[in-house]
């Protein structure tokens, strides 16, 4: 399977960009080498979870190395949980997504945690977004108490990357995605180096930004030749059951 794109995203935002359906994904795919890729809908994401979720089912439908997230939202908790329930059949949901942002519904909210109560239930792994130090503790005591829920953590922190690898050297069910348009200097190099290849995995933010950055940044940090594939995908293949 090669490469695993554990962060992608299917469809247009609500700002300028180059969007387009599941064959911009794979053009991007296909140009940097990827051979499996996890999208979630932007439109599931921003304005519509029910219609974005089954927009993206049938886009994937013919297309077996695309995969998917369920989006959820912890503010419509009933309805997130009839989500779960309507793609628990479907092979290639293989995760869940929350975005904290576009969700109305921040780390801190006291309404994640029921949501994380039903995704440990579902039993797949769950993608969220991260971003600040805040977000990071609140995420690290989530962790804590639903210990089954793998989690990883997108964006890694982002300017609070440090704190994400302390959270996961604490907490075995996270998993770190680097995926963002800021370089941090020496990011991905401490994580290897402090929690190992097997606790990372890659992500990119397609179509937001086009893989080859990320890729750059994987590839100018000196790893074995195993540490690189479960990095970039043997950690994915596992997680997921690819």
């Amino acid at each position: 399977m090669g490469i695993v794109d554990v962060h992608q995203h299917n469809g247009p935002w609500p700002y300028p960009g180059r969007w387009g359906g599941v064959e911009e994904n794979l053009r991007l795919m296909a140009a940097r080498g990827i051979g499996a890729a996890i999208l979630s809908s932007s439109k599931a994401i921003v304005s519509d979870m029910v219609e974005g979720n089954a927009e993206l089912a049938e886009a994937i439908a013919p297309r077996p190395q695309l995969y998917a997230y369920v989006v959820v939202n912890p503010t419509t908790l009933a309805a997130s949980e009839r989500e779960l329930a309507r793609y628990e059949g479907v092979p290639r949901f293989v995760g869940a997504k929350i975005h904290t942002h576009y969700s109305g519904c921040a780390m801190t909210d006291p309404r994640l945690a029921p949501m994380f109560g039903v995704l440990q239930e579902w039993g797949r792994p769950l993608l969220i977004h991260t971003w600040g130090a805040a977000a990071i503790a609140a995420l690290s005591g989530l962790a804590e108490r639903f210990p089954a829920l793998r989690i990883i953590v997108a964006h890694a922190g982002g300017d609070a990357w440090r704190e994400a690898i302390a959270a996961a050297q604490r907490r075995p069910n996270l998993w770190l995605d680097f995926a963002g348009s800021t370089p941090y200097a020496g990011a991905i190099a401490r994580a290897v180096a402090t929690l190992g290849a097997s606790r990372l995995v890659f992500g990119s933010d397609a179509t937001l930004f086009d893989p080859l950055y990320m890729l750059a940044h994987w590839e100018s940090i000196p790893m074995s030749a195993a540490d690189r594939a479960l990095a970039m995908g043997g950690v994915a293949t596992r997680l997921f059951a690819l």
